[in-house]
């Protein structure tokens, strides 16, 4: 597919023909990756971000002595506590 040539502002940043967002599926706010083989510049959408992607990256500065089974029931008794206290406002 030829697509019409597209400007490099001062900046060095170029608009992404809509052809080709749209056959990229990119909409506002993606991020895109690009690959150099020679002189040859490839363009694909990068990896969407996950925040669950970060899960146990960071370790936490206090240990509570909580792990596992006792962990989640003592997230659910919070949420429990939580629930039951804006229901009484």
């Amino acid at each position: 597919m030829q697509i019409q040539p597209t400007t490099l502002t001062q900046k060095g940043q170029v608009t992404i023909p809509a052809p080709v967002r749209k056959a990229l599926g990119l909409k506002r706010g993606d991020q895109v990756q690009f690959t150099l083989n020679k002189k040859v510049a490839q363009i694909k959408p990068a990896k969407k971000f996950s925040i669950m992607s970060l899960y146990g990256s960071l370790k936490p500065k206090i240990k509570s002595g909580l792990t596992g089974q006792k962990l989640i029931a003592w997230e659910k008794e919070m949420a429990h506590l939580a629930w039951a206290k804006e229901a009484n406002k």
